[in-house]
């Protein structure tokens, strides 16, 4: 049952991570957990979690427009996954699962960070942006509440959550919020973690 399933931090960053998955379930007939992204090194790492964690490696293909696709494509892997994470379809509808509502801030931690990596934004062009921010996004609010409760208790000081082109968004913009997001929370995305520290490194006080 899910209230023994026990977490770690893999899973967590994993559970995050999926903000950026699909899944497509017919009983009987088909059972796939999908996640796309353009940084293969990201899609290889999940891959190396869903094997230490999961045992099963799932397939990578590649798109026509250069997408690379990971599949999961187990039944019972499948139906564990979607117990773990409550994911639901359309994701408006999903919100934090609850067994990472049990867990520890530092567990949670991780869960943000693979939501980050999933869903988290900052400028393509850290170096010369006039704008230096980090935001989340997300068709579901209360995702994003329990992201915000867990910064807070980090010591962050978010936006206040706002409606903008058909998702809510916050930010994270004071400059020692973003030197400490870097330092401390951080990326397991390699464009993202590249893009972070640039952002992180460019950032000066009077």
């Amino acid at each position: 049952m899910l209230m023994e399933y026990e977490i770690n931090s893999e899973i967590a960053y994993l559970l995050g991570a999926l903000r950026d998955a699909t899944a497509d379930v017919r009983q009987g007939k088909n059972y796939e957990i999908k996640i796309a992204q353009k940084e293969v090194s990201w899609i290889r790492f999940l891959q190396e979690l869903f094997e230490r964690n999961f045992g099963i490696r799932g397939n990578i293909t590649q798109h026509v427009n250069g997408t690379q696709i990971l599949r999961i494509n187990s039944k019972d892997i499948v139906n564990r996954i979607l117990e773990i994470s409550e994911m639901k379809i359309p994701q408006e509808f999903w919100d934090t699962p609850g067994i990472i509502r049990k867990q520890s801030l530092k567990i949670k931690t991780h869960y943000l960070r693979g939501f980050f990596d999933a869903e988290g934004g900052l400028p393509k062009d850290p170096k010369n942006a006039k704008q230096k921010y980090l935001s989340f996004s997300q068709k579901n609010r209360e995702s994003l509440e329990f992201l915000r409760e867990i910064l807070s208790k980090l010591g962050f000081n978010a936006t206040n959550i706002t409606f903008c082109g058909n998702v809510w968004e916050f930010r994270l913009t004071r400059k020692l919020d973003i030197l400490n997001f870097s330092r401390n929370i951080g990326s397991w995305h390699k464009d993202r973690r590249r893009r972070l520290e640039i952002l992180a490194n460019g950032i000066t006080f009077p």
